[in-house]
Formats: C-alpha cells, sequence, structure tokens
C-alpha cells in the first residue's frame, strides 16, 4: 500500500501574502519599464523634456494598479460586456 499525505490546505494569510508580493514585484517592474520608456522618449523625441518620464511612469504605475485589483477581485475584473444591437 502506497501512503499519501492529505492534501493541507494554505493559509488565508500565505495567500494574501502572496498576492501582495506579486503586486509590488509587479508595480516594480512596470513602473521601471515606464520610468525607462519615459526616459528614451523624452532623449529620442522631446528634447530632453521630463513629462515623458512622468507619463511612462505613471502609465506603469496604472497598468500595475489595474493588475492588482485583477488579482483581488477576479469577479470585478472584467464586467460582461453588452451585445452589439
Amino acid at each position: 500500500m502506497s501512503s499519501t499525505k492529505p492534501a493541507t490546505a494554505v493559509p488565508s494569510e500565505r495567500v494574501l501574502d502572496d498576492k501582495w508580493d506579486q503586486c509590488v514585484a509587479d508595480l516594480l517592474v512596470k513602473a521601471g519599464i515606464g520610468f525607462s520608456a519615459g526616459v528614451v522618449g523624452s532623449v529620442l523625441l522631446f528634447r530632453r523634456r521630463t513629462w515623458p518620464v512622468w507619463a511612462g511612469t505613471g502609465f506603469g504605475i496604472g497598468h500595475a494598479y489595474s493588475e492588482c485589483q485583477r488579482q483581488f477581485h477576479p469577479s470585478v475584473a472584467f464586467p460582461p460586456r453588452s451585445s452589439p444591437q
């Protein structure tokens, strides 16, 4: 006979911690990518102005925020689409 261990439940604190870790990591990565894209756009296209850097960082933070909302509230993230008439 094979002895199998029963599946143990994951504590809710652990699930919440994993979600927060994912959100913080996602925020850092996407804000960094937005910042980098803003710096490149600023240097190449906009004569070294600062607003592309802030805009790129803001877009990265906003996208990370929406991804975190989707993780914490999966049923609310995608509202049903209305069918075209």
